[in-house]
């Protein structure tokens, strides 16, 4: 069961910080 949840849970969590990242930098764009 945890490792259905790590491979689940693993592209949701890169996926998520892709997004942050991506919308921290569009903010800052002048």
């Amino acid at each position: 069961m945890s490792e259905l949840i790590r491979y689940v849970l693993a592209p949701l969590f890169v996926g998520l910080i892709i997004a942050l990242v991506n919308h921290w930098l569009s903010g800052r764009d002048p």
